[in-house]
């Protein structure tokens, strides 16, 4: 997966601002927007085969791209 250039750079200017990790900021905009909901199995199904379109298309899973980024 590739993250869009002006959504980066706002992502940047909020861990500047906040004085937070990006890794922060992400991990807590998905936690909020996936909410308490558990997931069924249709659920972890999709989640499942987008992992694997993403994979066959070079994309990495979220941790491997922000483990790679330089920290600052």
């Amino acid at each position: 997966m590739s993250v869009d250039d002006g959504l980066y750079g706002a992502l940047e200017a909020a861990s500047n601002r906040d004085g937070r990790p990006i890794e922060e900021l992400v991990a807590e905009a998905i936690a909020s927007w996936l909410g308490d909901a558990t997931l069924d199995e249709a659920d972890q199904a999709a989640i499942e085969a987008a992992r694997r379109e993403a994979a066959e298309q070079g994309g990495v899973e979220f941790e491997d791209f922000f483990d790679k980024l330089p920290q600052a």
